[in-house]
């Protein structure tokens, strides 16, 4: 599968833990929910539901009632992750209710997440993005040099730097 929860307290991140995400994210198997500000905020995890084949990947978000403009959706670490945030109000008698989400996924290494795309409709937002294309394994031999191995390379430093 191409797609997996991001998960900022497995020992595989290698993120910082207390910068993304400083409550644990779930707690018994029982998402935590985030501090509300006020009475009337709602916490909410939209669903969501993956298909792909042999050439695409495709997400599709249910956020009903939810604008364009009111989401965020963004890739974090060199596109590995696939951030998606957002909300809506919605009127009560007397005053608004706010529903937010937030969600992370872990995208697969072999997406092409420079084209992803995005499609809001009736309340399903579909992200998709074509698979990387598969090159044949290659075999290549290296020659080997006998003696010393070469001093590794100084990192170079640019002009204006230098000047300074």
């Amino acid at each position: 599968m191409s797609l997996s929860f991001w998960n900022p307290h497995s020992v595989f991140a290698g993120f910082d833990d207390e910068f993304f995400n400083p409550m644990p994210s779930t707690l018994l198997g029982v998402p935590a929910l985030t501090p509300f500000k006020t009475d009337t905020m709602r916490h909410s995890s939209p669903r969501y539901e993956v298909t792909e084949n042999e050439k695409q990947f495709r997400l599709s978000v249910d956020v009903p009632g939810v604008k364009p403009e009111d989401m965020t959706i963004e890739l974090e670490h060199d596109g590995r992750v696939l951030h998606m945030s957002g909300g809506r109000k919605v009127k009560t008698d007397k005053s608004y209710e706010e529903y937010k989400f937030d969600k992370r996924f872990t995208l697969g290494k072999d997406l092409d997440t420079s084209k992803i795309t995005a499609h809001l409709s009736d309340g399903v937002l579909c992200l998709t993005a074509p698979k990387k294309e598969k090159l044949p394994p290659t075999k290549q031999t290296i020659a080997i040099t006998q003696g010393e191995a070469p001093a590794l390379m100084e990192e170079t430093m640019d002009v204006e730097e230098k000047k300074e």
